[in-house]
């Protein structure tokens, strides 16, 4: 059986991204020498190899460009999940990468073929990266108006699978929601808020008092909760926005001593490995970010090959994953 990654960082007591850049000679990485010397030593005994399913005769190098930083990433393993899918499927296609966090476009190296951006991204920033006269492929923000192939999760329809469910078994739901900027301060459209409201107000459900906002962090997860705790009126079950959110709700509910999901149901948002190792587990909104990395590989290998192709937006499945946050 082929060595993984995954083998790797189990062997080191790290994470997968931790190996994953190391390996990739990632030069943002702070890591101490030690570590990189255990991680390179484990890799070298396991014989890991990295496997492609082409030959690297392909030539290109293309830069990949995370929005988040590598502490930020850590607080929310979706766009973690989707930069090391992207990062997979480029080398299992012969590609070379250079990853770049924190949106810094100034160190995107000349020589690329393409770009893979990963999360949002203000009308600025979309035009300094179509500047670089590259082949562009967004992942998580729908950049088709800008002419850039694009490739996102169905929000709408996974919050439509999550309002369907609660509907039939809560009469008092309530949400936490996220507002998200980009690295240049704009404020970022976000659907999933106005369609769950939508869905609650046909059922002639919906309270104002019971939807809070927070930014897509742990932190504002707890903080969110903390408030609806605080009403004399508590909503049964909360929708929110993300799985960052929905661990930092749950701990200000363990703090209160408030039984999930007998006394307050919760149903999360991108379904990342953090779901399945809180207590209790949590039911969540799937998010294949492995498709969608593949997917973003795809697009851009299509355009490097015909770059007059008109551009697409690809928008790919959700599905709701019950677990014990919720009665089932």
């Amino acid at each position: 059986m082929a060595v993984t990654l995954k083998d790797i960082a189990d062997r080191a007591g790290v994470s997968l991204a931790t190996v994953s850049r190391v390996l990739n000679n990632d030069p943002q990485l702070s890591v101490g020498e030690e570590t990189r010397r255990k991680i390179l030593t484990i890799a070298e005994e396991l014989s890991y190899t990295k496997k492609h399913r082409r030959s690297a005769a392909t030539g290109h190098k293309i830069a990949v460009i995370q929005w988040y930083s590598p502490a930020r990433e850590l607080d929310d393993l979706y766009y973690m999940n989707i930069r090391l899918g992207v990062e997979k499927e480029a080398q299992q296609v012969g590609y070379t990468t250079a990853t770049v966090f924190d949106t810094h476009m100034e160190q995107i190296p000349n020589d690329v073929s393409g770009i893979v951006a990963i999360g949002k991204y203000s009308q600025k920033q979309i035009d300094q990266l179509q500047r670089f006269n590259k082949p562009i492929v967004v992942i998580d923000y729908d950049a088709l108006a800008n002419g850039c192939d694009s490739v996102l999760p169905d929000f709408d329809g996974g919050i439509k699978q999550a309002a369907d469910f609660l509907a039939e078994k809560y009469v008092k739901i309530g949400m936490i929601a996220g507002q998200e900027k980009t690295t240049d301060q704009k404020p970022v459209s976000d659907s999933r808020r106005e369609t769950f409201t939508k869905a609650l107000k046909i059922r002639d459900l919906y309270h104002s008092e019971w939807f809070m906002m927070g930014d897509y962090s742990e932190k504002s997860g707890f903080d969110q909760m903390q408030r609806l705790l605080q009403l004399k009126d508590r909503p049964q079950a909360v929708l929110i926005a993300n799985d960052a959110m929905a661990v930092g709700a749950l701990r200000a509910l363990h703090e209160k001593q408030i039984d999930v999901p007998k006394e307050m149901a919760l149903v999360s948002f991108d379904d990342t490995s953090i779901t399945h190792y809180t207590y209790p587990t949590l039911t969540s909104i799937h998010v294949p970010t492995d498709q969608m990395a593949a997917m973003g590989i795809e697009l851009l290998g299509r355009r490097l090959q015909n770059p007059d192709l008109a551009p697409q937006r690809v928008v790919v499945g959700t599905k709701l994953i019950l677990r014990q946050s919720t009665e089932n």
